[in-house]
């Protein structure tokens, strides 16, 4: 692997996150959110195939690969040890060699950018813990990308030469950056400046986030603005706080449309970043009603755009906050 590296100026910008008092939040793992963690995770391991993929909708796109792999290690679950190691080595395998030469993770199908912020964001929290002199390099390249893909307005879009963007792919970019200077590889502290700047213009008055300006704000794009905000130093910006209160009163309605479970992945962490009254709210009503729609047979069903993987592992990556592993979760 290569040395690790981050500058002083990342640390100030990127890492700036809440204080370590607010931390001190109820985590609960209760005997029925094990069990329903526990069955959607062996969901994935059975249908997993050899060659790390899933099947059905999405089941080859490296972000979806990568999203259903964290899912084993925000419940603790490590590389090559116990009943699920094997499937995580597997996912991790297949993120590697789907690597194009330019730094791109894409898998087959999807958008690639938006694939391509999920899978590098999956490298970013198993890197450190993998034996596999692959996984540095391929990040260090992958986060290389999307540096270099941000563009004029500080954001991204669905392909590498877009000149747009949008606060849904932007969110996935943010992220993984965030989870590659938690593993010390090098972020340009402008880069999540301007990408801080681009959400900041995208604020709606009265809270919550447009999809390409300060217009039309919905419960998913909340989430992802506020914790794109929260994990970027900027928790205690006006816009942060109004998005929060958004989210508590319902803002943006929490139907169950075919974005339910994206929704869910983003405002979980966002109210977990956010913490006090609205992370214990979220825990205490969201976190049943999604245990509540498990399947028979483990996982989440498929709806809208998404397939029964993607959404089983975004419900998953939901309720694993109360385990508090991912580093990508912490405070």
């Amino acid at each position: 692997m290569p040395t690790k590296r981050i500058g002083a100026a990342l640390a100030a910008a990127f890492l700036a996150v809440a204080p370590a008092a607010h931390a001190a939040q109820e985590l609960k793992v209760t005997p029925a959110l094990e069990r329903a963690v526990t069955r959607g995770l062996d969901y994935l391991a059975r249908t997993q195939k050899d060659d790390g993929s899933w099947p059905g909708n999405y089941g080859r796109v490296s972000g979806v690969v990568g999203l259903a792999m964290m899912t084993f290690l925000a419940h603790g679950e490590q590389p090559d040890e116990g009943k699920y190691g094997q499937v995580i080595r597997r996912a991790v395998d297949f993120i590697v060699r789907s690597q194009q030469d330019n730094g791109l993770l894409s898998g087959s199908g999807g958008s690639p950018m938006y694939s391509h912020g999920f899978a590098t964001l999956a490298l970013g929290e198993v890197y450190g813990m993998i034996d596999d002199p692959r996984v540095g390099p391929a990040l260090e390249k992958a986060t290389g990308l999307i540096v270099k893909c941000q563009n004029q307005l500080g954001g991204w879009r669905y392909s590498v030469g877009s000149t747009d963007a949008d606060t849904t792919v932007s969110g996935a970019q943010m992220m993984a950056l965030r989870a590659a200077a938690n593993a010390g590889i090098a972020v340009p502290v402008k880069s999540v400046q301007r990408g801080v700047a681009y959400y900041k213009r995208c604020f709606c008055p009265g809270g919550g986030f447009g999809y390409t300006g300060p217009s039309g704000p919905s419960a998913p794009r909340a989430g992802i603005g506020l914790l794109i905000l929260s994990l970027s130093g900027a928790y205690r910006s006006p816009e942060a706080k109004a998005t929060a209160d958004f989210l508590l009163q319902g803002g943006g309605s929490f139907g169950y449309s075919g974005y339910f479970y994206y929704m869910c992945y983003y405002c979980s962490q966002a109210m977990f970043q956010a913490g006090g009254k609205y992370w214990r709210h979220w825990n205490t009503t969201m976190t049943p009603t999604l245990i509540s729609m498990q399947g028979p047979d483990g996982s989440w069903p498929a709806g809208g755009s998404a397939g029964v993987v993607c959404n089983t592992a975004m419900a998953l990556l939901s309720l694993e906050i109360n385990y508090n592993f991912l580093p990508i979760y912490q405070r």
